[in-house]
C-alpha cells in the first residue's frame, strides 16, 4: 500500500544564515548540527492513520554532509500506538523509502530510535519544538524564499529563518542561537 505523509516542517542548525549546506557546500563551523521536527497534518502509512502525530531528529555531521558519516537520533511521538510508531518511524528513518531514504547512506552511526513526549507548535511567524527532556528548539520565519535547493530533507521551498534558542541533550550535547533556520510544508509518498 505504501505512504503519503504532509504537513508542517522546520530545521535548525548551527551554521550562520543561510547554511551552505543546502547548496553541497561546507557548513560554517567545523561540523553540522541540524535538529528536524516534522508535523503530520495528515497522512498513513499500509492504512494506518499518522495524522498529528511528530517526529524530531538530530543530526551531527562533518563540515561537508555529503561525506558522510552522520550521526542521527530519531525521536517518536509517544501518542502513537505500536502500529503508528512502527509507521512513523519507517517514514521519517526512511526505513519505508521515499524522499529521506536518500539520506541513508549518509548515516554512518543511529545512536537511537525512541518514544518520546513531543510537542510541535506553529503561531504567527513562528515554530517551536520540544522532545521532553532532550530538546528543545524555535525558529522564527524570515521572507526569503529557496527554491530547489539541491540538498536536503524536503523538496518544497524553504522559507529562510533565524534560530531561537535550541538545546540538545540527548546522543550529544549542543546548544545555539541566531544562526541558521528553515522552515516549510513537507510531502513525502513511497
Amino acid at each position: 500500500m505504501g505512504f503519503s505523509v504532509e504537513g508542517d516542517y522546520f530545521e535548525t542548525c548551527t551554521c550562520d544564515v543561510s547554511c551552505p549546506c543546502i547548496n553541497m557546500q561546507p557548513a560554517t563551523k567545523d561540523s553540522c548540527d541540524v535538529m528536524l521536527a516534522w508535523h503530520v497534518t495528515k497522512g498513513s502509512r499500509d492504512g494506518v492513520d499518522l495524522s498529528g502525530l511528530n517526529a524530531v531528529m538530530a543530526v551531527h555531521t562533518q563540515k561537508l554532509m555529503t561525506d558522510g558519516n552522520w550521526r542521527i537520533a530519531l525521536y517518536l511521538d509517544d501518542k502513537a500506538t505500536p502500529e503508528q510508531a512502527e509507521a512513523l518511524g519507517a517514514v521519517f528513518s526512511g526505513g519505508a523509502g521515499g524522499h529521506l531514504a536518500n539520506l541513508g547512506p549518509l548515516i554512518s552511526e543511529v545512536t537511537g530510535v525512541t518514544s518520546a513526549s513531543i510537542s510541535f507548535e506553529r503561531t504567527n511567524g513562528s515554530r517551536s519544538a520540544e522532545v521532553a527532556g532532550v530538546l528543545h528548539m524555535q525558529a522564527e520565519d524570515g521572507t526569503e524564499v529557496i527554491e530547489n535547493a539541491p540538498f536536503g530533507a524536503v523538496t518544497q521551498p524553504l522559507t529562510q529563518g533565524r534560530a531561537g534558542a535550541v538545546t540538545y541533550h540527548g546522543a550529544w550535547d549542543v546548544e545555539f542561537s541566531g544562526t541558521n533556520a528553515f522552515s516549510t510544508t513537507f510531502a513525502y509518498s513511497g
